[in-house]
């Protein structure tokens, strides 16, 4: 069946403006914008008139930045994420546990943030064992980049006094050199030969669910920063009933096997995309183990953790490329953003190599000499704005020197570097909505009562949109296919309320009234 949107606002692909036209959708794609009158007689013999009441009409969100299989798991995991004391923990993990929705061996789950506990340091092994004493406990940090295993756990990976960390991780310890139970980076894998989780057919339904509150958010896809593993699951979860969009990033030891699988970039269809490799620069703000080319204050001497030297970096996107394949390097701190934008420009003298468009993840801090080369060395800027609304207090207390290199939207874009935006659920929430307001607002825990952290750096609405729709198209280089609403593109289409006649929090409270997919209704409230 051929639709017809009539009655509302559409955002123009080429001015950038709302304008009151009427669009023809026909067998998955956009055939047609203009006077409705035009758009009928352009119609099949089939087709329905969708009356937008005034409403805008514009292309689907996208995320950029997902670890979707795990934001789907965390439905089953425990979660401490509204947690600021070791009370609530306890009570949170007791209710987990006489509680299991399914029959667990390994207690699993987290989101869980150190920096809001007076007492952190009491955040140990010790504290986990006096609840599950008898079961292995791993609880993910907020930031992904921590893990905290009870006694239990310590003991089936192996973890002693004697232990030495791993490269590019660290094992904390107290003052006697005793394992805490914290793992940071690369020591929270030791711990992935061992751990069990739930059922492949409870994942998938899992996936399933999630994916029906991403369409009431306007979400048409997302992509997915995992391994083989949860790529596969995400693939046993597609349907033509309920599609989604995907875009895969694998890890750097998958790159032989996907090369040898021939996933290529230019081969997937519409719906999935293998797109290139995801590589870890450095770690988090919230952990202290983003790379920095000054010192944390309340630690002097650290700098960060800096998973690989500048050759080691270039290596590892060179092999990438050598396989045809892009890649999205992790890097928060502006040490390891800077790294990254110096290997980019290096592989770009290889003429081979310079038709492939590299993403750094996150950008959290950028010195404002480095944004020039950014933009020279084509790199995107995948960023996640809702991470500043619960940054500030880090920002203040850990980069206060730099403040004025944190999440620089507004200089980024300036200088012509593309945004794209995304969430990192389930390290936030995946609801866009809530990233535009962060864009436009900057306001510390999405408060208006806040003052905003660096009010010049916020953008407009329409950029903040962009960056969810044809920022987010460009970086996987779908913008042909969609990200505006363009004849010929794909119709993935998405209905909101008019922004423009309401104060500026309407972003918090905002959902989807219709979401399409390749021309498939998938939520409709209209």
């Amino acid at each position: 069946m051929d639709y017809i949107f009539a009655n509302g606002y559409l955002l123009n692909p080429h001015t950038g403006t709302w304008e009151a036209q009427s669009l023809l959708m026909h067998a998955g794609k956009i055939v047609q914008l203009g006077e409705l009158s035009s758009c009928r007689r352009a119609a099949s013999h089939v087709y329905e008139v969708i009356d937008l009441n005034g409403k805008l009409l514009l292309p689907a969100f996208m995320d950029t930045h997902t670890h979707f299989v795990e934001l789907a798991k965390s439905r089953m995991l425990v979660s401490l994420n509204a947690c600021s004391s070791l009370d609530e923990m306890q009570r949170q993990l007791v209710h987990y546990r006489d509680n299991l929705p399914y029959p667990a061996t390994w207690i699993l789950g987290g989101a869980w943030d150190r920096n809001l506990l007076p007492n952190p340091l009491a955040f140990n092994r010790h504290f986990l064992d006096a609840i599950f004493p008898d079961k292995p406990v791993a609880l993910m940090g907020k930031d992904y980049h921590s893990l905290l295993c009870n006694s239990m756990a310590l003991k089936i990976i192996g973890i002693t006094a004697q232990s030495t960390d791993p490269c590019g991780g660290r094992i904390e310890r107290d003052a006697q050199g005793t394992p805490t139970g914290m793992l940071y980076e690369t020591a929270t894998a030791l711990i992935n030969p061992y751990v069990k989780m739930a059922s492949e057919s409870q994942i998938v339904q899992a996936i399933k669910d999630c994916m029906e509150d991403c369409y009431r958010l306007g979400l048409c896809g997302f992509h997915s920063l995992e391994n083989i593993a949860s790529h596969k699951l995400l693939l046993d979860s597609f349907s033509e009933e309920k599609p989604f969009r995907m875009v895969w990033h694998f890890q750097t030891d998958e790159l032989e096997t996907v090369a040898a699988e021939q996933q290529k970039t230019n081969t997937d269809n519409a719906f999935h995309k293998t797109w290139g490799m995801k590589i870890f620069g450095d770690g988090s703000l919230g952990s202290q183990t983003a790379a920095m080319f000054q010192s944390y204050p309340a630690d002097s001497g650290n700098f960060g953790i800096l998973r690989y030297s500048d050759a080691e970096l270039f290596k590892l996107m060179q092999r990438a490329a050598e396989h045809g394949y892009p890649c999205s390097i992790h890097a928060i701190g502006n040490k390891s953003v800077f790294q990254v934008i110096q290997a980019a420009l290096k592989l770009q003298k290889n003429k081979n190599h310079a038709h492939l468009i590299h993403r750094i993840e996150h950008v959290q801090s950028i010195r404002n000499v480095d944004i020039p080369l950014m933009k020279q060395a084509m790199l995107i800027a995948a960023m996640q704005p809702l991470h500043l609304a619960y940054d500030v207090p880090m920002i203040e207390k850990h980069w206060q020197d730099i403040q004025d290199q944190v999440y620089s939207f507004a200089s980024l874009s300036k200088a012509g570097v593309p945004l794209a935006f995304g969430s990192d659920a389930p390290i936030e929430s995946i609801n866009p909505f809530l990233g535009i307001f962060c864009a436009i607002e900057r306001r510390p825990h999405l408060s208006m009562n806040l003052p905003m952290f660096r009010p010049s750096e916020a953008i407009s609405p329409l950029k903040a949109i962009q960056g969810y729709t044809l920022g987010a198209a460009a970086a996987s280089q779908d913008e042909h296919l969609r990200g505006s609403l363009d004849p010929g593109k794909l119709a993935d289409i998405v209905v909101i309320d008019d922004y423009r006649k309401e104060k500026p929090d309407f972003w918090l409270q905002a959902s989807s009234h219709l979401t399409m997919i390749n021309g498939t209704i998938v939520h409709s409230e209209l």
